[in-house]
């Protein structure tokens, strides 16, 4: 793999999925450009485009620029952990972990969504005014949702151990969090990708299936996360990835991206969860899948094909081109690269 570190402050990066502005391309001499989150700024400063030179080869001729945002509305209040982003009819979605700490509690400033138009990024970042960013702060809604789901799902999740019950899941209810109960689990939400119905995968890093299989829970009405924010939203489903994982290494999604909403490429790799040793152990895999195009109510997928990173554990992101081009994003201790590899279409 042929890396560009992009010199990212702060050195902590999640997701990639395509930007697509002619006029910003045509104005920087890029032919292609991604959108990546920063993990520890807030919403409106953790968005990132990065340009390739289009007289560059696709593993160098690199550049990034941060987004000048400003949260529109009554959306203010402090949000972090920026995990996922996606791209959809003419906006870029953005998605707080819905996670916490390591040692818990949930951390309601983890709990938010936001929208902004690929047009008013592009502006922004030519120097334009600041994209005004829509921000929803959940309340816990959707962990609600992702829990509900998952509890009526047609599969057996991990056990949940019960320090992670007392640290993230009691805790988080003596806090007086809403739409938190008990018996609940902790979801961390890591990617995210449209399908061409408009209905939204939602990546999860944690819980896996029993059989350690990485899981992918699809909301019905994305637009309900941002119009009606403390309400759960309408799920569709729960995915699982047969074969990516398994009870002795589970692996949760750390990536997703789809250009037609059908064909899926998704990161997965560790959960990252104290209590379950055995997750921290396999190194990413990037893997192929295809969702039917017909609506249904979630289930088991099988893999179109898998391949091995090397032993990488800190890969992020993914995006493929039709060249057969796949960029990574890859965290290395403070410092972000972009990897690149020729694995064909």
């Amino acid at each position: 793999m042929r890396e560009t570190d992009l010199r990212l402050e702060p050195g902590e990066a999640s997701d990639l999925c395509r930007l697509e502005t002619p006029e910003l391309l045509a104005e920087r001499h890029w032919d292609r450009a991604f959108l990546t989150v920063l993990d520890d700024a807030p919403a409106e400063r953790c968005l990132v485009v990065l340009g390739h030179d289009a007289s560059a080869d696709p593993a160098e001729g690199w550049d990034a620029a941060a987004v000048s945002c400003s949260v529109a509305g009554d959306g203010a209040g402090e949000t972090h952990d920026a995990e996922a982003c996606a791209r959809h009819d003419g906006f870029v979605w953005l998605f707080g972990s819905q996670y916490g700490g390591k040692e818990g509690p949930l951390d309601p400033a983890k709990s938010w969504v936001a929208r902004v138009r690929e047009d008013d990024v592009a502006t922004a970042v030519l120097g334009g005014p600041a994209a005004p960013l829509e921000v929803a702060r959940q309340g816990f809604a959707l962990h609600r949702a992702l829990n509900d789901a998952l509890r009526d799902a047609p599969v057996d999740l991990i056990e949940l151990g019960p320090a992670t019950r007392t640290s993230f899941i009691d805790a988080t209810i003596d806090a007086g969090a809403p739409n938190v109960r008990p018996g609940d689990r902790p979801v961390n939400v890591e990617a995210a990708a449209f399908r061409a119905s408009g209905g939204l995968l939602l990546g999860l890093r944690y819980p896996t299936g029993a059989g350690g299989q990485p899981l992918m829970v699809e909301i019905a009405d994305p637009a309900s996360l941002l119009d009606s924010p403390a309400t759960p939203p309408a799920t569709a489903g729960v995915w699982w990835l047969e074969g990516a994982g398994r009870a002795a290494e589970p692996a949760g999604v750390r990536g997703l991206h789809s250009d037609d909403g059908q064909r899926f490429d998704a990161v997965v790799g560790d959960v990252d969860v104290a209590e379950h040793p055995e997750g921290e152990g396999p190194g990413s895999v990037h893997v192929r899948f295809t969702l039917p195009a017909r609506a249904s109510d979630g289930g088991p997928l099988t893999l179109d094909a898998s391949y091995d990173l090397a032993g990488e554990r800190h890969v992020e992101g993914v995006a493929s081109e039709s060249d057969g081009h796949v960029h990574y994003v890859i965290d290395r201790d403070g410092q972000v690269a972009l990897g690149t590899l020729m694995l064909g279409p």
